[in-house]
Protein backbone atom coordinates (compact mmCIF):
# COMPACT_ATOMS: atom_id res chain seq x y z
CA UNK A 1 0.00 0.00 0.00
CA UNK A 2 1.43 3.26 -1.20
CA UNK A 3 2.64 6.20 1.62
CA UNK A 4 3.09 8.66 -0.58
CA UNK A 5 3.05 9.25 -4.23
CA UNK A 6 5.11 7.47 -6.08
CA UNK A 7 5.79 10.22 -8.84
CA UNK A 8 6.40 12.83 -6.21
CA UNK A 9 8.23 11.05 -4.33
CA UNK A 10 10.49 9.84 -7.62
CA UNK A 11 10.78 13.06 -8.83
CA UNK A 12 11.58 14.80 -5.07
CA UNK A 13 14.25 12.21 -4.98
CA UNK A 14 15.99 13.20 -8.83
CA UNK A 15 15.75 17.07 -8.11
CA UNK A 16 17.48 16.48 -4.82
CA UNK A 17 20.85 14.75 -6.36
CA UNK A 18 20.45 16.32 -9.71
CA UNK A 19 20.94 19.18 -7.99
CA UNK A 20 23.46 18.70 -5.93
CA UNK A 21 25.63 17.52 -9.04
CA UNK A 22 25.31 20.72 -10.33
CA UNK A 23 26.72 22.81 -7.42
CA UNK A 24 29.69 24.92 -8.70
CA UNK A 25 32.69 23.12 -6.38
CA UNK A 26 31.65 19.89 -7.45
CA UNK A 27 34.19 17.61 -8.66
CA UNK A 28 33.18 14.62 -9.40
CA UNK A 29 32.88 11.14 -7.92
CA UNK A 30 35.14 8.20 -6.51
CA UNK A 31 34.80 5.06 -9.26
CA UNK A 32 32.00 2.70 -8.29
CA UNK A 33 30.84 -0.68 -9.06
CA UNK A 34 28.24 -1.54 -11.44
CA UNK A 35 25.17 -1.52 -9.75
CA UNK A 36 22.53 0.94 -10.73
CA UNK A 37 21.74 1.80 -7.03
CA UNK A 38 25.54 3.41 -6.63
CA UNK A 39 26.17 4.00 -10.21
CA UNK A 40 25.52 7.86 -11.98
CA UNK A 41 22.24 8.03 -13.24
CA UNK A 42 21.76 8.95 -16.72
CA UNK A 43 19.23 10.60 -19.40
CA UNK A 44 17.34 13.68 -19.06
CA UNK A 45 16.86 15.90 -15.91
CA UNK A 46 20.61 14.98 -14.27
CA UNK A 47 19.28 11.86 -14.39
CA UNK A 48 16.39 9.34 -13.35
CA UNK A 49 16.77 6.25 -11.25
CA UNK A 50 16.96 3.16 -12.82
CA UNK A 51 13.98 1.67 -11.39
CA UNK A 52 13.80 -1.10 -13.81
CA UNK A 53 17.40 -2.83 -12.95
CA UNK A 54 16.85 -2.42 -9.13
CA UNK A 55 15.67 -5.18 -7.01
CA UNK A 56 15.00 -5.14 -3.01
CA UNK A 57 17.36 -7.83 -2.36
CA UNK A 58 20.50 -5.15 -3.62
CA UNK A 59 19.48 -2.38 -1.12
CA UNK A 60 21.78 -3.44 1.81
CA UNK A 61 25.12 -4.76 0.30
CA UNK A 62 24.34 -1.31 -1.60
CA UNK A 63 24.20 1.10 1.38
CA UNK A 64 27.15 -1.24 3.07
CA UNK A 65 29.11 -0.36 0.05
CA UNK A 66 28.00 3.23 -0.33
CA UNK A 67 29.10 3.82 3.34
CA UNK A 68 32.11 1.99 2.77
CA UNK A 69 32.99 4.87 -0.21
CA UNK A 70 31.96 7.86 2.24
CA UNK A 71 33.83 7.03 4.70
CA UNK A 72 36.75 6.63 2.54
CA UNK A 73 36.32 10.55 0.87
CA UNK A 74 35.85 11.91 4.58
CA UNK A 75 38.69 9.92 5.91
CA UNK A 76 40.95 11.43 3.23
CA UNK A 77 39.24 15.34 4.08
CA UNK A 78 39.67 15.06 7.55
CA UNK A 79 43.07 14.05 7.31
CA UNK A 80 44.30 16.33 4.68
CA UNK A 81 47.91 17.58 5.78
CA UNK A 82 47.02 21.37 4.51
CA UNK A 83 44.74 24.01 6.01
CA UNK A 84 41.10 23.61 5.85
CA UNK A 85 39.74 25.78 3.02
CA UNK A 86 36.41 25.89 1.57
CA UNK A 87 37.79 23.62 -1.34
CA UNK A 88 39.57 20.95 0.89
CA UNK A 89 36.54 20.76 3.49
CA UNK A 90 33.18 22.30 3.29
CA UNK A 91 33.10 21.91 -1.06
CA UNK A 92 34.61 18.39 -0.13
CA UNK A 93 32.33 17.54 2.43
CA UNK A 94 29.74 18.54 0.08
CA UNK A 95 30.79 16.78 -3.10
CA UNK A 96 30.67 13.77 -1.18
CA UNK A 97 29.25 10.61 -1.10
CA UNK A 98 27.19 10.69 -4.40
CA UNK A 99 26.69 6.96 -4.15
CA UNK A 100 25.26 7.02 -0.43
CA UNK A 101 23.23 9.90 -1.61
CA UNK A 102 21.81 7.96 -4.47
CA UNK A 103 21.18 4.78 -3.10
CA UNK A 104 19.47 6.43 0.16
CA UNK A 105 17.25 8.31 -2.51
CA UNK A 106 16.17 5.58 -4.13
CA UNK A 107 15.55 3.31 -0.64
CA UNK A 108 13.51 6.57 0.39
CA UNK A 109 11.28 6.26 -2.67
CA UNK A 110 10.83 2.01 -1.75
CA UNK A 111 10.33 2.48 2.23
CA UNK A 112 7.28 5.36 1.27
CA UNK A 113 5.35 4.48 -1.83
CA UNK A 114 6.71 0.32 -2.44
CA UNK A 115 6.34 -0.49 1.22
CA UNK A 116 6.03 -4.74 1.06
CA UNK A 117 6.58 -6.84 3.10
CA UNK A 118 10.02 -7.34 2.08
CA UNK A 119 11.00 -3.51 1.93
CA UNK A 120 9.48 -3.20 5.80
CA UNK A 121 11.58 -5.75 6.82
CA UNK A 122 14.62 -3.90 5.29
CA UNK A 123 13.23 -0.35 6.23
CA UNK A 124 13.37 -2.08 9.69
CA UNK A 125 16.69 -3.19 9.54
CA UNK A 126 18.69 -0.44 8.33
CA UNK A 127 16.83 2.41 9.66
CA UNK A 128 18.71 2.04 12.81
CA UNK A 129 22.35 2.01 10.54
CA UNK A 130 21.46 4.75 9.04
CA UNK A 131 20.96 6.66 11.98
CA UNK A 132 24.03 5.15 13.75
CA UNK A 133 26.00 6.31 10.22
CA UNK A 134 25.15 9.90 10.55
CA UNK A 135 26.22 9.98 14.14
CA UNK A 136 29.16 8.49 12.84
CA UNK A 137 29.65 11.56 10.55
CA UNK A 138 28.80 14.19 12.80
CA UNK A 139 30.84 12.74 15.87
CA UNK A 140 34.22 12.69 13.39
CA UNK A 141 36.13 15.29 15.89
CA UNK A 142 39.43 15.87 13.19
CA UNK A 143 36.13 16.54 10.38
CA UNK A 144 34.39 18.93 12.71
CA UNK A 145 37.80 20.96 14.01
CA UNK A 146 38.56 21.52 10.38
CA UNK A 147 34.46 22.63 9.67
CA UNK A 148 34.94 24.93 12.18
CA UNK A 149 37.88 26.58 11.62
CA UNK A 150 36.53 27.23 7.79
CA UNK A 151 33.49 28.66 10.00
CA UNK A 152 35.93 30.63 12.37
CA UNK A 153 37.41 32.20 9.61
CA UNK A 154 35.10 32.34 6.59
CA UNK A 155 34.72 36.58 6.60
CA UNK A 156 38.47 36.64 6.26
CA UNK A 157 38.42 34.19 3.84
CA UNK A 158 36.06 36.54 1.99
CA UNK A 159 33.98 33.48 0.44
CA UNK A 160 31.67 34.31 -1.98
CA UNK A 161 28.22 34.14 -1.03
CA UNK A 162 26.95 30.72 -1.88
CA UNK A 163 30.28 29.46 -0.24
CA UNK A 164 29.60 31.69 2.93
CA UNK A 165 26.22 30.27 3.19
CA UNK A 166 26.40 26.43 2.62
CA UNK A 167 29.26 26.86 5.41
CA UNK A 168 27.36 28.60 8.02
CA UNK A 169 24.55 25.75 7.23
CA UNK A 170 27.37 22.95 7.40
CA UNK A 171 28.54 24.36 10.88
CA UNK A 172 25.29 24.68 12.57
CA UNK A 173 23.90 20.99 11.03
CA UNK A 174 26.97 19.68 12.72
CA UNK A 175 26.48 21.64 16.16
CA UNK A 176 23.14 20.87 16.26
CA UNK A 177 23.51 17.41 16.05
CA UNK A 178 26.22 17.16 18.74
CA UNK A 179 29.44 17.65 17.52
CA UNK A 180 30.97 19.61 20.19
CA UNK A 181 29.51 17.55 22.55
CA UNK A 182 31.64 15.28 24.79
CA UNK A 183 32.24 11.82 24.58
CA UNK A 184 29.84 10.13 26.90
CA UNK A 185 27.15 12.95 25.96
CA UNK A 186 28.17 11.82 22.19
CA UNK A 187 27.70 7.83 23.10
CA UNK A 188 24.34 8.72 24.70
CA UNK A 189 22.98 11.04 21.48
CA UNK A 190 23.98 8.26 19.38
CA UNK A 191 21.83 5.49 21.45
CA UNK A 192 18.88 8.08 21.15
CA UNK A 193 18.99 8.84 17.96
CA UNK A 194 19.13 4.71 16.74
CA UNK A 195 16.38 4.21 19.02
CA UNK A 196 14.07 7.03 17.42
CA UNK A 197 15.14 5.36 14.26
CA UNK A 198 13.42 2.49 15.31
CA UNK A 199 10.64 4.02 16.54
CA UNK A 200 9.88 6.25 13.66
CA UNK A 201 10.10 3.08 11.14
CA UNK A 202 7.60 0.94 14.30
CA UNK A 203 5.16 4.24 13.82
CA UNK A 204 5.20 4.14 10.13
CA UNK A 205 4.78 0.79 9.69
CA UNK A 206 2.23 0.47 12.51
CA UNK A 207 0.10 2.45 10.62
CA UNK A 208 1.04 0.87 7.30
CA UNK A 209 -0.49 -1.92 8.60
CA UNK A 210 -3.71 -0.73 9.31
CA UNK A 211 -4.23 0.86 5.85
CA UNK A 212 -3.50 -2.74 4.36
CA UNK A 213 -5.22 -4.92 6.75
CA UNK A 214 -8.37 -2.61 7.42
CA UNK A 215 -11.54 -2.46 4.71
CA UNK A 216 -14.97 -1.11 4.77
CA UNK A 217 -17.05 -3.61 2.38
CA UNK A 218 -19.67 -2.31 -0.11
CA UNK A 219 -21.81 -5.00 -0.35
CA UNK A 220 -25.10 -4.34 -2.47
CA UNK A 221 -25.54 -1.87 -4.80
CA UNK A 222 -27.24 0.87 -2.91
CA UNK A 223 -24.10 1.36 -0.98
CA UNK A 224 -22.67 2.61 -4.41
CA UNK A 225 -25.52 4.86 -4.85
CA UNK A 226 -24.34 8.30 -5.81
CA UNK A 227 -20.81 7.35 -6.72
CA UNK A 228 -19.44 8.95 -10.11
CA UNK A 229 -18.35 5.78 -12.39
CA UNK A 230 -14.31 6.99 -11.76
CA UNK A 231 -15.02 6.66 -8.28
CA UNK A 232 -16.86 3.09 -8.16
CA UNK A 233 -14.18 1.80 -10.73
CA UNK A 234 -11.36 2.73 -8.03
CA UNK A 235 -13.36 0.93 -5.76
CA UNK A 236 -14.18 -1.82 -7.45
CA UNK A 237 -12.82 -5.21 -6.06
CA UNK A 238 -9.37 -5.96 -6.61
CA UNK A 239 -8.27 -9.38 -8.61
CA UNK A 240 -8.41 -12.21 -6.65
CA UNK A 241 -10.40 -10.70 -4.16
CA UNK A 242 -12.44 -13.46 -2.16
CA UNK A 243 -15.94 -12.24 -1.23
CA UNK A 244 -19.17 -10.85 -3.15
CA UNK A 245 -18.81 -7.20 -2.58
CA UNK A 246 -19.67 -4.63 -4.70
CA UNK A 247 -16.84 -2.23 -3.57
CA UNK A 248 -14.13 -2.39 -1.39
CA UNK A 249 -12.54 0.91 0.70
CA UNK A 250 -9.29 0.62 1.82
CA UNK A 251 -8.04 2.28 4.70
CA UNK A 252 -6.25 5.05 2.67
CA UNK A 253 -6.91 8.66 2.35
CA UNK A 254 -7.48 8.08 -1.31
CA UNK A 255 -10.07 5.41 -1.35
CA UNK A 256 -11.96 6.99 1.86
CA UNK A 257 -11.91 10.98 0.83
CA UNK A 258 -13.73 10.60 -2.18
CA UNK A 259 -15.91 8.21 -0.96
CA UNK A 260 -16.53 10.77 2.05
CA UNK A 261 -17.07 13.76 -0.62
CA UNK A 262 -20.00 11.35 -2.93
CA UNK A 263 -21.58 8.63 -0.93
CA UNK A 264 -25.04 9.90 0.73
CA UNK A 265 -25.26 7.24 2.63
CA UNK A 266 -24.44 8.61 5.89
CA UNK A 267 -23.62 5.34 7.84
CA UNK A 268 -21.11 3.95 5.51
CA UNK A 269 -19.50 7.74 5.48
CA UNK A 270 -19.27 7.26 9.63
CA UNK A 271 -17.84 3.78 9.20
CA UNK A 272 -15.11 4.85 6.58
CA UNK A 273 -14.33 8.19 8.72
CA UNK A 274 -14.04 6.08 12.10
CA UNK A 275 -11.51 3.21 10.48
CA UNK A 276 -9.52 5.75 8.57
CA UNK A 277 -8.95 8.05 11.55
CA UNK A 278 -8.20 4.73 13.76
CA UNK A 279 -5.10 3.79 12.09
CA UNK A 280 -2.75 3.30 14.79
CA UNK A 281 -4.72 3.76 17.55
CA UNK A 282 -5.75 0.35 19.12
CA UNK A 283 -5.19 -3.60 19.26
CA UNK A 284 -1.45 -4.84 17.75
CA UNK A 285 -0.80 -1.55 15.78
CA UNK A 286 -1.63 0.89 18.67
CA UNK A 287 1.02 3.86 18.02
CA UNK A 288 0.12 5.68 21.50
CA UNK A 289 2.92 3.35 23.47
CA UNK A 290 6.06 4.44 20.82
CA UNK A 291 4.43 8.12 20.73
CA UNK A 292 5.19 8.46 24.52
CA UNK A 293 8.91 6.88 23.99
CA UNK A 294 9.52 9.46 20.91
CA UNK A 295 8.08 11.99 23.16
CA UNK A 296 10.87 10.85 26.00
CA UNK A 297 13.58 10.02 23.70
CA UNK A 298 13.08 13.60 21.73
CA UNK A 299 12.80 15.53 25.07
CA UNK A 300 16.48 13.84 26.54
CA UNK A 301 18.11 14.19 23.21
CA UNK A 302 17.07 18.47 22.94
CA UNK A 303 18.35 18.37 26.91
CA UNK A 304 21.82 17.23 26.09
CA UNK A 305 22.06 19.39 22.98
CA UNK A 306 21.06 22.76 25.29
CA UNK A 307 17.56 23.17 24.73
CA UNK A 308 14.56 23.28 27.14
CA UNK A 309 12.68 20.61 24.94
CA UNK A 310 12.02 19.28 21.53
CA UNK A 311 9.68 22.01 20.41
CA UNK A 312 12.93 24.40 20.99
CA UNK A 313 15.62 22.24 19.23
CA UNK A 314 13.01 22.03 16.08
CA UNK A 315 11.99 25.83 16.15
CA UNK A 316 15.60 27.10 16.75
CA UNK A 317 16.51 25.74 13.45
CA UNK A 318 13.27 27.27 11.50
CA UNK A 319 12.14 31.25 10.68
CA UNK A 320 9.92 30.71 13.93
CA UNK A 321 12.93 30.42 16.49
CA UNK A 322 11.58 29.65 19.27
CA UNK A 323 7.72 27.97 20.36
CA UNK A 324 6.39 30.56 21.48
CA UNK A 325 6.89 32.52 18.46
CA UNK A 326 5.29 29.46 16.45
CA UNK A 327 2.41 29.69 18.91
CA UNK A 328 1.93 33.14 18.91
CA UNK A 329 2.05 33.19 14.84
CA UNK A 330 -0.90 30.15 15.40
CA UNK A 331 -3.29 32.00 17.62
CA UNK A 332 -2.77 35.37 15.26
CA UNK A 333 -5.46 33.68 12.72
CA UNK A 334 -6.83 31.06 14.99
CA UNK A 335 -9.67 33.62 15.65
CA UNK A 336 -10.15 34.05 12.08
CA UNK A 337 -9.39 30.41 10.59
CA UNK A 338 -12.33 28.99 13.49
CA UNK A 339 -14.86 31.90 12.34
CA UNK A 340 -14.07 30.98 8.63
CA UNK A 341 -14.96 27.03 9.52
CA UNK A 342 -17.53 27.98 11.42
CA UNK A 343 -19.28 29.67 8.40
CA UNK A 344 -18.21 26.39 6.35
CA UNK A 345 -20.26 24.39 8.66
CA UNK A 346 -23.23 27.02 8.49
CA UNK A 347 -23.49 26.98 4.92
CA UNK A 348 -23.23 23.40 5.09
CA UNK A 349 -26.19 22.85 7.64
CA UNK A 350 -28.44 25.06 5.72
CA UNK A 351 -28.29 22.67 2.37
CA UNK A 352 -29.04 19.79 5.10
CA UNK A 353 -31.82 21.34 6.56
CA UNK A 354 -33.26 22.54 3.59
CA UNK A 355 -32.79 18.92 1.88
CA UNK A 356 -34.77 17.81 5.46
CA UNK A 357 -31.75 15.58 6.32
CA UNK A 358 -32.75 15.61 10.22
CA UNK A 359 -29.23 15.72 11.43
CA UNK A 360 -26.39 17.99 12.65
CA UNK A 361 -23.01 18.10 10.69
CA UNK A 362 -20.71 15.75 11.78
CA UNK A 363 -16.67 15.14 10.78
CA UNK A 364 -18.27 12.26 8.44
CA UNK A 365 -20.25 14.91 6.77
CA UNK A 366 -18.04 17.77 6.15
CA UNK A 367 -17.01 16.71 2.60
CA UNK A 368 -20.25 15.45 1.43
CA UNK A 369 -21.85 18.92 1.97
CA UNK A 370 -18.80 20.90 0.70
CA UNK A 371 -18.95 19.32 -2.33
CA UNK A 372 -22.55 20.30 -2.32
CA UNK A 373 -21.72 23.93 -1.23
CA UNK A 374 -19.13 24.04 -3.77
CA UNK A 375 -21.83 22.86 -6.75
CA UNK A 376 -24.48 25.46 -5.10
CA UNK A 377 -22.38 28.10 -5.05
CA UNK A 378 -20.18 27.90 -7.72
CA UNK A 379 -21.56 25.58 -10.05
CA UNK A 380 -18.19 23.47 -9.90
CA UNK A 381 -18.06 19.79 -10.60
CA UNK A 382 -14.50 18.17 -9.58
CA UNK A 383 -15.58 15.31 -11.71
CA UNK A 384 -15.69 17.77 -14.83
CA UNK A 385 -12.33 19.13 -14.12
CA UNK A 386 -10.71 16.17 -13.88
CA UNK A 387 -11.11 15.63 -17.74
CA UNK A 388 -8.34 18.06 -18.16
CA UNK A 389 -5.59 16.83 -15.76
CA UNK A 390 -4.65 13.62 -17.12
CA UNK A 391 -1.90 11.52 -15.62
CA UNK A 392 0.42 12.39 -18.57
CA UNK A 393 0.07 15.96 -18.49
CA UNK A 394 0.29 16.31 -14.57
CA UNK A 395 3.32 13.58 -14.89
CA UNK A 396 4.59 16.51 -17.53
CA UNK A 397 4.18 19.65 -15.65
CA UNK A 398 5.93 17.67 -12.55
CA UNK A 399 8.85 17.79 -14.51
CA UNK A 400 8.57 20.95 -16.13
CA UNK A 401 8.29 22.57 -12.52
CA UNK A 402 11.40 20.90 -11.53
CA UNK A 403 13.19 21.88 -14.52
CA UNK A 404 12.56 24.87 -13.73
CA UNK A 405 14.09 25.21 -10.57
Amino acid sequence: MQRRSFLYATASAAVLVAFRNSLSFAKGEPAVPADPLLSPWTGPYGGTPPFNKIKPASFKPALTKAMELKRTELAAIAGTKEAATFDNTIGALEDSGRPFARTEAILGVYTSTLNDKTMQAIEKEVSPVLAAFSDEITQNEPLFARIKAVHDGRKAAKLAPDQLRITEVVYRNFARRGAALGKPQKVRLAEINKQLASLYTTFGQNQLADEEGQTLLLETDADLAGLPDTLRAALAPPKGFKGKAKGVISNTRSSVDPFLTYSPRRDLREKAWRMFISRGDTGAHDNKPVITQILTLRGERAKLLGFASHAHWAADDNMAKTPDAAMALMMKVWKAATLRVREEVADMQKIADAEKANLKIEPWDYRFYAEKVRQAKYDLDQNEVKQYCPLGKMRDAMFWAANQL
